[in-house]
C-alpha cells in the first residue's frame, strides 16, 4: 500500500456553519479514514465530526491507498456500485454548492451521485462529455466541447438555486455552463456511484477532496474554494 504525508485539517472557510459534507481522502489518519486491503470502510464528514460509512459489501466499497492524484491519496470507484449512506444530514436541501476534485480512469461516462436511491432528487455530476446533471437529469450541463476524458485532475462545482431555478457549472474557476432546468429538492441519501439510481454516473473515476453546501455561494467564495482546493490538489485555475 502506497504511503502518504499526513495532512492536518486546515483552518479554512469549508468549516463555515452552512458546509454540509467535507471529506479529505489525502488525510489518510485513522481518526479520518478507515481501509484495509485498499479498500474505504469509513471516511469522516469533517463538516459535522461523523463518520460516514459506505457499502457494507467489500466489493463494494471504492478503493483508497492505490490510487492518488497528483501523488495524494484518493478515493477510486472503480464498480457501479461504490457508494456511502450519509448520516447526521438533513432530510432535504433546496439551495446547494457542490465542489469536487476528480479526474477520470476510463474514457466513458462515469460520474459521482449526490441524492436519493432513484434519479430523481439526485445531483448526478457525468464526468462525460454528456456534462454534469441535477435532480431527474433531463437537461445537461455541458463541458467544453470535446472533453469527453478528464485524463488530467479538475475542479468542478456546481450550483442549485431553488428560488431562480438556475444552475451554474464550473471548472478550474471558470463558467462552463448554465441552465434554468432545475425545481429544487435535493435528498442526501448516498454519495458515490450506483447504476440503478445514477443513469450514466458509473465507477471508472477517482475522487479526490469533496466539499457541499447547503447555500448557493457567491462568486467571490466559490473563487476562494477554487483556490483553496487548486493549492491543495496541484491544479492550474482557468
Amino acid at each position: 500500500m502506497a504511503v502518504f504525508p499526513i495532512q492536518p485539517v486546515p483552518l479554512i472557510i469549508p468549516s463555515a456553519s452552512n458546509c454540509l459534507l467535507w471529506m479529505r481522502p489525502q488525510d489518510t489518519r485513522a481518526e479520518n479514514m478507515t481501509f484495509s486491503a485498499g479498500r474505504l470502510a469509513a471516511i469522516k464528514n469533517l463538516a459535522n465530526n461523523r463518520i460516514l460509512i459506505n457499502n457494507t459489501v467489500t466489493a463494494n466499497q471504492p478503493s483508497t491507498g492505490v490510487e492518488t492524484i497528483n501523488g495524494l491519496n484518493a478515493i477510486g470507484f472503480d464498480n457501479d456500485n461504490n457508494r456511502w449512506l450519509l448520516t447526521g444530514l438533513p432530510a432535504s436541501i433546496t439551495n446547494f454548492t457542490v465542489f469536487v476534485v476528480v479526474q477520470q480512469l476510463v474514457s466513458a461516462t462515469q460520474g459521482i451521485v449526490f441524492g436519493g436511491s432513484a434519479s430523481v432528487q439526485t445531483i448526478r455530476m457525468t464526468i462525460g462529455n454528456t456534462g454534469f446533471n441535477t435532480n431527474d437529469g433531463t437537461t445537461g450541463l455541458s463541458l467544453t466541447a470535446g472533453v469527453s476524458v478528464l485524463t488530467a485532475p479538475a475542479i468542478f462545482a456546481i450550483t442549485g438555486n431553488a428560488t431562480t431555478l438556475i444552475r451554474n457549472l464550473y471548472k478550474n474557476s471558470a463558467t462552463i455552463g448554465t441552465t434554468g432546468a432545475y425545481d429544487g429538492g435535493i435528498v442526501p441519501a448516498f454519495f458515490g456511484s450506483a447504476s440503478s439510481g445514477s443513469g450514466n454516473a458509473r465507477g471508472g473515476f477517482k475522487l479526490g477532496e469533496t466539499i457541499v453546501y447547503k447555500s448557493v455561494l457567491s462568486a467571490d467564495e466559490i473563487t476562494t474554494i477554487m483556490r483553496y482546493l487548486a493549492n491543495q490538489w496541484g491544479v492550474i485555475l482557468t
